[in-house]
């Protein structure tokens, strides 16, 4: 039974089972038992299934199963897949007014491999947010996206990696989705366009005392490119790509260093990595370099993200602008 939302249930760990009370909070599902509390932070949760009233969950450490929780099962389970949904959110960095909320099944696939599944759905002004009740959740940018396609009852969304990412059963919301998410793609993608033709135009002046770093780039026979991270903000990047080798340089207001990188992908491919993982950081550039032990959050966002993976599984150093800034980024380029 719930009350004041705590919810008496069964507890079973390892074969070992016992009488718990549940809360359903915000970042964790905490646990209180005879013998104390425990708490299962979201991002080390993989995976929860209601089968026969039975509640799965997979987490780092090994299974769970809640049961006993008689009719207020299914709620539960609505209001844990909302908190964790809500949380998935966050660590998506997705913000705006809602254009619509619902649920329906979901395909996608990244670089080949596919996904299916239920997910709760929500469209917003500059993305489309797929939450099902896995670490599956996804932020698809509709500034890299084509013009969506309305087919057989749903909707598919391609982007300019060739990741496609389709949502059906929404049943007669499906026009009207389809309409909305017509007009905000269309609406983000002409002023991201826009932006970066400014930035393009405004570089020398925007790049301040990074010219000298953009310059000594250039000067290694890179190929430079820069880009921006979300449209309203100032922030910018470049990065300098050369026979699968990459630095790239964050420009703000603080005082940051280079980050480089070693790939076997192609410097187009490393390209599309960069250019999706800064637009889906945000504010947030740390989540793409930081350690991630103790920020459960920014744990959460990279499992949900492949292209900020690739960075960090491919970033080989940085270096700091001192008076061997110079050197060591010649010595890395193999000038």
């Amino acid at each position: 039974m719930s009350d004041a939302g705590t919810y008496k249930c069964r507890l079973t760990v390892k074969g070992q089972s016992e009488p718990v009370t549940c809360a359903i909070g915000s970042e964790s599902l905490d646990i209180a038992t005879e013998r104390g509390r425990r708490s299962l932070n979201y991002a080390d949760l993989q995976d929860f299934r209601l089968i026969n009233y039975h509640l799965f969950l997979s987490t780092d450490s090994g299974e769970m199963e809640l049961a006993e929780l008689g009719h207020e099962t299914e709620s539960f389970f609505e209001k844990l897949w909302c908190a964790y949904m809500e949380r998935s959110k966050e660590a998506l960095f997705a913000e705006g007014t809602s254009l619509y909320n619902g649920e329906g099944d979901y395909v996608f696939t990244e670089q080949g491999h596919s996904q299916h599944g239920i997910a709760k759905v929500e469209l917003l002004p500059d993305a489309l947010l797929l939450c099902p009740h896995d670490n599956l959740a996804r932020r698809i940018p509709l500034c890299f996206a084509q013009e969506p396609v309305e087919e057989d009852f749903g909707i598919t969304l391609a982007l300019d990696t060739g990741d496609t990412y389709r949502i059906c059963r929404i049943g007669r919301d499906t026009q009207a989705v389809f309409e909305k998410m017509c007009r905000a793609r269309k609406t983000v993608s002409q002023r991201w366009q826009q932006a970066h033709r400014e930035l393009s135009s405004q570089l020398d002046e925007r790049l301040g005392e990074r010219q000298h770093n953009f310059d000594q780039m250039r000067e290694c026979g890179c190929n430079m490119i820069s880009g921006l991270y979300r449209m309203d903000g100032d922030g910018f990047w470049f990065a300098g790509l050369k026979e699968g080798r990459a630095a790239v340089e964050l420009v703000t207001p603080e005082q940051t260093a280079t980050y480089l990188y070693a790939y076997d992908t192609g410097d187009r491919a490393f390209e599309y990595s960069l250019r999706h993982a800064m637009e889906s950081v945000g504010l947030h550039r740390e989540v793409i370099f930081t350690e991630l032990v103790d920020k459960p959050l920014y744990r959460m966002t990279v499992d949900r993200s492949y292209h900020l993976r690739f960075l960090r599984d491919h970033n080989v150093k940085r270096i700091i602008h001192n008076a061997a800034w110079d050197k060591n980024l010649s010595d890395f380029f193999g000038v």
